[in-house]
């Protein structure tokens, strides 16, 4: 009654001298009032959730602020009462407690990446920055030993089996026993991957998609983690972000899903790298599974059951096996390997597509040195350059061995650095596709000198040097790439036997 009466008197805009913009859950009302937002917890027992008395309420919201100050610092503020003294409801003072609230700083309308994605305005930049800042989180969150993934993954295949069976009216177009029969095919074949995932179980965000992430003065931000039960937020990194890359792929924005998992897995610490290609195993299984958890929430809002249904299918999407294949594309400083290893790398592999491997990338990481800052001469003599192209190589076998499909981007000068990569592809058992990339002296030029905030650190004067290397045998596919860039993507994705 309490709780019923606090509602109404904020939803009146009593601490405010105005009624504030209402936002109704299933389990909060979130009271939009001048620059702030007060969410408040509905008195409700939802199985899975429990907020029936006013100290759970509390507690949950103490929860919510310690976990999301971790990715919005700036956004949650602090725990504010509703107290009661002589008949009267106040803000914070002194009085009875008769309700809590999350105080939040209010962020612009239409700043949630899902309403910039809806608008048609999500840029592969903005999305790029997004997945850095979840890399960075990532890195920071609580490792929590002890936990049992494989078993924690099985939990969640019945709750999502025992959900979408509990809701077949919806999914009568599917054959949901095939479906379901395929995502425990891909866990069972999965099992020794998600047991190695036990070994970087961390506290993340859990609900890690384009509706829980704004732009906060232009820079995206993650907010909303879960907070009710830590089951579904104690996981792997690669889980947490699967969320996330599933519902760039739903809405038709592959490019922008390839490019998330590779900024993501490139900015997490070096000494994870081999973990996460080991772990592309199970990506499937977790794009699956994720597309799963959406798909039984859908069908549980009025008018959702189309949504519902393009999830489950999209989920089936996921399982299908896509061998895997190496590219690798050479050529000198300027001749454009890395804008057409983006074009190339979401179209290729099925699912989130292949991994993109750039070398200048990897040189400044292993340095420690942010992607756009500029290494110094040492960082790039022979020594320093064999270990960027032996991690390179590294990198690229274990992700093949884990069934992802990839793409190489290096200059490859030397001869043995290409049979380095052709080795790879030969014992991966895959094939392989090497593109030699070449234009006009004057048009790299043009290019290494019109750079900006770029990895390569690649100028006038390192290209010169280079235009005087002896390449050796360049057995590779030779593509003239002083064009135009559609074209050159058409005749590279001609050559590699891809549409």
């Amino acid at each position: 009654m309490a709780s019923q009466i606090a509602h109404e008197w904020l939803r009146s805009g009593g601490p405010w001298g105005r009624p504030p913009r209402v936002i109704e859950t299933h389990a909060a009302t979130v009271f939009l009032a001048r620059s702030l937002a007060y969410k408040m917890k509905k008195p409700v027992n939802l199985g899975y959730l429990d907020f029936s008395t006013l100290a759970k309420r509390r507690a949950a919201l103490a929860r919510e602020l310690e976990l999301n100050v971790r990715t919005a610092p700036a956004t949650y503020l602090r725990l504010v009462p509703v107290v009661e003294k002589g008949m009267r409801l106040s803000l914070g003072g002194e009085g009875d407690v008769v309700e809590w609230l999350l105080e939040m700083r209010r962020f612009d309308d239409g700043a949630l990446l899902a309403e910039v994605a809806d608008r048609g305005a999500l840029t592969e930049a903005t999305v790029e920055q997004l997945a850095i800042h979840a890399a960075r989180f990532h890195d920071g969150a609580h490792v929590v030993p002890g936990c049992d993934w494989p078993s924690a993954v099985a939990r969640i295949a019945r709750e999502n089996t025992a959900d979408l069976k509990g809701q077949a009216q919806i999914f009568a177009e599917h054959d949901l026993a095939t479906a379901i029969a395929a995502r425990e095919r891909h866990r069972k074949f999965g099992a020794r991957a998600l047991a190695r995932q036990s070994n970087d179980i961390r506290h993340c965000h859990g609900d890690m998609h384009l509706r829980n992430a704004f732009l906060d003065q232009g820079a995206p931000t993650l907010f909303d983690c879960i907070e009710f039960d830590d089951f579904y937020a104690v996981i792997p990194p690669l889980y947490d972000i699967a969320f996330l890359l599933m519902d760039l792929i739903a809405r038709g924005m592959h490019r922008h899903a390839n490019r998330a998992l590779n900024a993501w897995a490139i900015h997490r610490a070096p000494d994870h790298w081999r973990a996460i290609m080991d772990s592309l195993a199970v990506l499937p299984l977790y794009l699956a599974l994720r597309a799963e958890i959406r798909a039984k929430t859908e069908g549980r809002q009025p008018g959702g059951n189309t949504n519902a249904e393009r999830y489950l299918t999209l989920a089936s999407t996921f399982l299908e096996r896509r061998p895997p294949r190496l590219i690798a594309i050479g050529g000198l400083s300027g001749a454009g390997k890395s804008s057409l290893a983006k074009a190339i790398a979401w179209r290729v592999g099925g699912g989130v597509g292949a991994v993109h491997l750039r070398s200048d990338e990897i040189r400044k990481r292993l340095t420690n040195v942010a992607i756009a800052d500029r290494l110094p001469a040492g960082a790039y003599t022979k020594e320093a350059s064999d270990r960027v192209y032996v991690e390179l190589a590294g990198l690229a076998r274990r992700a093949l061995d884990a069934g992802a499909s990839v793409v190489l981007d290096a200059v490859f000068a030397h001869e043995r650095e290409r049979t380095a990569i052709d080795a790879v592809g030969e014992a991966a058992s895959v094939p392989f596709s090497g593109l030699w990339l070449e234009a006009p002296a004057h048009i790299l030029e043009q290019r290494v000198t019109g750079r900006r905030d770029d990895a390569s650190d690649a100028d006038a004067t390192v290209l010169r040097e280079q235009l005087t290397y002896d390449l050796g045998n360049v057995a590779w596919n030779r593509i003239d790439t002083g064009r135009g860039q559609a074209e050159v993507e058409r005749e590279a994705l001609s050559r590699i036997g891809s549409s």
